[in-house]
Parts: structure tokens; C-alpha cells; sequence
């Protein structure tokens, strides 16, 4: 019995591996359902910003303008930060303030992951690992919200998801 892995299979553990290295970095959230829109108010540099979602989604600008502000917001809104128990799909967090406020955070387990959202993730590599990074994300068949602030990477984005969005942040 042969134990050597092939190309494909080194390249999706070695992927898989830098995902979780960017989930711990905080620049990688993984959900178990598709993000439809998100609307900020004050937040981050945003008076008030709304955006829309497709399955891949692309959110590009100059830096300072709002790119991790809108992941740091995907993340606190999906408790994805907290695990649910094991053998539960959700859980609950409720917390009540000094002022007699209560906020509440619904959170899923996101075993079955059915979309990614990565801060900038393609930054450390060179430009044919981010386009095997790329196919790797089609392949796994899940909504994407990726940022970028390189723009020389938009063709090869382009090129792998015909489809996608691509959001200006001005």
C-alpha cells in the first residue's frame, strides 16, 4: 500500500493547513450558512455602508478604507469567535449590561461550512500559489467574501470565479 499523496491531495492539506493558520490569526472565519448582506452604522470608518453578497465576493480598496473593518464585523456578528458544545448545532450567549441593556449573540456550529471569509489571504504568496490557493477555494464550493488590497491579483481572481463580485470600498 502506497502512503506517498498525490500533487492534489499535498496542495489541499498544505491549503488547509494555512486556512486554520489564518482562522488563528483571526483573518479567516468559517460559517455554516451563506451572508446575504451586512449593513454598519458607525463602524470602523463607516457612517453607514450596506453590501449585498453573491457566492464570491471580492471587497478591494486602498488601505484605511474599511476592508477588515467589514471582516472584524462578519466575525463579531457570527460568534465565531466561541465553539458550541460538542454535539449541538447552536448556542447562545447573552450577556446584560450595567445600564440594563442585554446583548445577544445566537451562535452555530460551523462544522458544515458553507462559506469563508478571509482578510487579504493571498498576501504571503507568490502569485502561483495564490492561483492554486484560488482553485482550491473553488473547489471547496462555498460562498466566498474575500478582501484584497493588491490589485494586481484581480485577473487571477477574474479568471477563477467568472462570476464573482468585486465591491469597491472608497
Amino acid at each position: 500500500m502506497n502512503n506517498q499523496l498525490s500533487v492534489g491531495e499535498w496542495i489541499c492539506q498544505d491549503f488547509g493547513r494555512y486556512l486554520k493558520s489564518l482562522e488563528a490569526e483571526g483573518r479567516c472565519i468559517f460559517l455554516p450558512c451563506h451572508v446575504d448582506s451586512l449593513d454598519l452604522m458607525n463602524i470602523g470608518r463607516f457612517d453607514e455602508k450596506h453590501l449585498d453578497f453573491d457566492d464570491v465576493n471580492v471587497i478591494h480598496g486602498n488601505n484605511g478604507r474599511g476592508k477588515s473593518t467589514i471582516v472584524r464585523a462578519i466575525s463579531s456578528v457570527s460568534g465565531s469567535q466561541v465553539g458550541v458544545k460538542a454535539g449541538q448545532d447552536r448556542g447562545e450567549i447573552n450577556m446584560r449590561l450595567s445600564d440594563g441593556s442585554v446583548l445577544h449573540q445566537d451562535v452555530f456550529n460551523a462544522e458544515n461550512v458553507n462559506c469563508i471569509v478571509l482578510d487579504c489571504a493571498g498576501e504571503r504568496l507568490d502569485q502561483e500559489r495564490y492561483r492554486q490557493f484560488l482553485h482550491y477555494l473553488r473547489d471547496l464550493d462555498v460562498q466566498l467574501i474575500l478582501t484584497v488590497g493588491r490589485t494586481d491579483i484581480h485577473n487571477k481572481i477574474r479568471s477563477t470565479f467568472p462570476d464573482c463580485r468585486f465591491i469597491q470600498l472608497d
